[in-house]
């Protein structure tokens, strides 16, 4: 009778099988909504619904799975590498090899400076050992000679043996006063309205301080550009994370766009698409299409 009495443990829920259902079972234990996770990590909701949903494809590259993998589970207090490790089980699509079809070269300011600056410094260098070398290995001769001064000596005076003579004297005539100097006149008085003019003002060299910086952060960025000779779907998205295009665009339309590299690209037509990246045209590679579907990245080579 006292063994029918004792209590039947709970049924214990066996883990989830799936990247997917990991996610969801995290986020719905601790009460939250995709709404309220997307716009806290700024990630869209139908993103986060395709890693719950096991559609990897829907998301685009790999490398964007992973990154939203990562900050996902980082907020549901996951193990990242425990999903890393799921996802690599589960997926099926192949980490796109960056592999420019050639080599787009940069300008680095900062880096031609640098160089032009360790040549000077090395063409010093090589004039002073070979002027060194030339004066025998020593740089003595390479001084000037010290000149030393010598007191003049003065004659000792000759004595007069003549007899001596009714010496005459000129009448002295009394020269005329000098004029009076004429004192150097006044400086022009400069008015301070005239000093301002003359002075930059603070506003000038903040606006050539923004100006700088503005002309550097445009250094950065390659600028990409989209000729759709029909109707088309694009998405680029920089090194930097941020979206540059991302829609459907019409038959005829030009779009240029600005990012940091390396550059994910995902086009829906890609044949009615023509690519241009800093200036030159870009082959669409053709490797690892999905139909007319092409996702390649285009990585930059710098200096």
């Amino acid at each position: 009778m006292a063994d029918s009495e004792q209590p039947i443990p709970p049924a214990v829920s066996p883990p989830p099988a799936t990247l997917g259902e990991l996610l969801r079972t995290a986020r719905l234990s601790q009460d939250l909504t995709v709404e309220q996770l997307s716009t806290e990590l700024r990630i869209e909701a139908k993103q986060l619904n395709a890693l719950e949903d096991n559609r990897f494809e829907l998301i685009g590259v790999p490398v964007f799975i992973k990154g939203y993998l990562k900050q996902y589970g980082s907020r549901l207090g996951l193990d990242v590498s425990d999903l890393l490790a799921l996802y690599y089980k589960q997926t099926t699509l192949a980490d796109i090899q960056i592999r420019p079809n050639r080599a787009i070269k940069l300008r680095d300011e900062r880096q031609i400076t640098s160089w032009v600056f360790a040549a000077v410094v090395l063409v010093v260098v090589v004039v002073g050992l070979a002027a060194w070398w030339w004066n025998g290995g020593s740089f003595g001769t390479v001084l000037p000679p010290r000149v030393t001064e010598t007191p003049a000596v003065t004659p000792p005076p000759v004595e007069d043996s003549s007899p001596p003579q009714a010496r005459t004297f000129a009448p002295v005539v009394a020269a005329p006063a000098p004029a009076a100097a004429e004192t150097n006149p006044p400086a022009p008085a400069v008015s301070a309205a005239a000093l301002e003019t003359i002075a930059p003002s603070e506003s000038d060299e903040e606006s050539a301080d923004d100006d700088a910086v503005a002309a550097a952060a445009l250094s950065a960025t390659i600028p990409l550009e989209l000729v759709f000779e029909q109707e088309s779907w694009a998405e680029i998205t920089d090194g930097r994370g941020e979206r540059l295009l991302f829609g459907l665009s019409a038959a005829g339309r030009n779009v240029t766009v600005r990012g940091e590299p390396p550059f994910a690209v995902v086009l829906g037509n890609a044949d009615a698409v023509r690519l241009t990246v800093d200036g030159e045209p870009y082959a669409i590679p053709r490797v690892g299409r999905e139909g007319n579907l092409a996702r390649f990245a285009v990585d930059i080579a710098g200096d």
